[in-house]
Order: structure tokens, then sequence, then C-alpha cells
């Protein structure tokens, strides 16, 4: 039974993984082939990080956390995702401005930026569903 346990408690940070991996894919790629054509390394940074937006929500809403019936979830992951547009570009501006190669600005960031969604997607993005509140239950 442990077995079993053990394997159900790395399913979700391994598909929060691969989800992850794929969305930086194409965020990373599109910076980069923004940023070689001469698009400043924020404005690129921002135009990749919107462009993994739908393939990051529904791979974390349906495959990692299971949420595609808690309510709500779309709106409080628009605003996961501003806060995250405004870390990752600010992130990108600053760490350019100080010193790094863009190309390791954007990893940096995009990997802090992944630690923290984890946390926030798992505990208010797509709660349990012990934790969402029933509209049809009564509060206890």
């Amino acid at each position: 039974m442990k077995l079993s346990a053990g394997r159900h408690q790395l399913r979700q940070p391994l598909a929060f993984l691969a989800v992850g991996l794929t969305s930086a894919a194409i965020d990373g790629g599109v910076f980069l082939i923004l940023h070689g054509l001469g698009v400043p390394p924020a404005a690129a940074s921002a135009a990749g990080f919107l462009s993994a937006f739908g393939v990051n929500y529904r791979g974390n809403r349906d495959l990692v956390f299971a949420g595609g019936k808690a309510t709500g979830a779309l709106p409080r992951y628009v605003v996961l995702v501003m806060v995250n547009l405004a870390l990752s570009t600010g992130g990108v501006w600053a760490l350019v401005g100080g010193g790094l190669v863009p190309w390791a600005a954007k990893l940096t960031t995009m990997v802090v930026i992944a630690v923290m969604n984890f946390i926030v997607m798992r505990r208010w993005v797509f709660p349990a569903r012990s934790h969402v509140p029933d509209a049809r239950r009564p509060a206890r």
C-alpha cells in the first residue's frame, strides 16, 4: 500500500513538471524567436509568457489538479497569470539590466515562477474538492 501511495504523491508534481516543460518550451521558444528578430527582452518575455496561457491552464486544470469543475478557477488563474506576467517581465528586465544575458534571465524567472505556481495553483487556483465550498450545501 505504501508504494501505491508514494506513486500517487509523485503523480501530481510529475504531471505539473510535464505541463510546465511543455509551456516552458512554448514560452521560451517564442521568446528566443522574437528576441532573435530584435524585439527587446522584456517584450519578448511577455509575448512568450502569454503564448503558453492555454496550454498551461488546461494542462494544469485537467491533468495536474483535476480541477475541471472548481468554481471560479479561470478568474483565479487569470489573476495568477497577471502576477506572473509582471514578475516574469520585471524579472527579465531587472536581470538583464543587472548584466545577465537575456536567455539566462528568462530561464531564471521561469524556474522561480514555476515553484511559486505549484503552491498557488494547488492551494488557491485549483484547490482540492474538500476545500471548495459547495453552494448547494449549507455551511457548517
